[in-house]
């Protein structure tokens, strides 16, 4: 009985910690020249648990899992519109030390496909945007830096797209400062003009930091509403 006792308090204890433990997310988005590359990092307790997921985008045209591969426009313009990723997970420990790894490639769905997930996922959103913005709201963004840059053959078109730029990020900003807890955290933007050669560079960088309670209540409310 003694036994059970310590064992139900222990776990009570783990539970109450776990809760009150922060978990930070952050989210990079490099664009380079033709290089493409994602990444996604959480982690626990100041880095001592780390899980990393990374998404490079293959270059187009390349042979997908040894298959024969066509040329011609017909091949490129398939490639455009479903690239393949080469997905890498990992989960460091304390100094970075690889714990597990995985990594596989896996192609966008096609244009019907993606049409039917748009659906799905909107009709998830209508049931369970309560608990969604309720998650929302107690997410703290740490860090926020976006910086682009943008160049076209003619100069007047360049100008015009950067100023529809700074006005798309102007109001993806306002949502994010809407929806999440920012306190004193200053984004970092900048949309650039490159009148010399035509190219598009973007660099994305934010990090977000939640308590894991919030998101098992977050499940909590989430069950409640798919049962309701």
């Amino acid at each position: 009985m003694d036994r059970l006792y310590v064992a139900v308090m222990l776990i009570i204890l783990f539970l109450l910690v776990l809760s009150v433990t922060k978990v930070r997310m952050r989210l990079k988005y490099l664009r380079q020249g033709k290089d493409d590359e994602f990444s996604m990092d959480l982690s626990l307790w100041q880095g001592k648990l780390h899980y990393k997921f990374e998404v490079p985008l293959v270059e187009m045209g390349k042979k997908d899992s040894g298959r024969k591969t066509s040329t011609g426009p017909g091949r490129f313009l398939h490639s455009l519109l479903r690239p393949v990723f080469k997905i890498k997970t990992e989960i460091e420990g304390k100094g970075g030390r690889p714990i597990a790894e995985d990594k596989k490639r896996v192609r966008v769905p096609g244009p019907a496909r993606m049409i039917n997930l748009a659906k799905d996922m909107i009709q998830q959103y209508q049931k369970y945007k309560t608990a969604v913005f309720y998650l929302f709201n107690r997410v703290h963004l740490q860090h926020f830096q976006w910086k682009t840059e943008i160049g076209l053959s003619d100069p007047a078109q360049t100008g015009f797209l950067t100023g529809t730029a700074w006005a798309i990020k102007g109001i993806i900003l306002s949502l994010v400062y809407r929806l999440f807890l920012t306190g004193e955290t200053k984004p970092v933007v900048a949309v650039s003009a490159n009148y010399e050669k035509a190219c598009l560079n973007t660099f994305f960088d934010c990090i977000f930091e939640v308590r894991i309670g919030y998101i098992i209540f977050t499940g909590m409310k989430a069950l409640f509403l798919r049962f309701k």
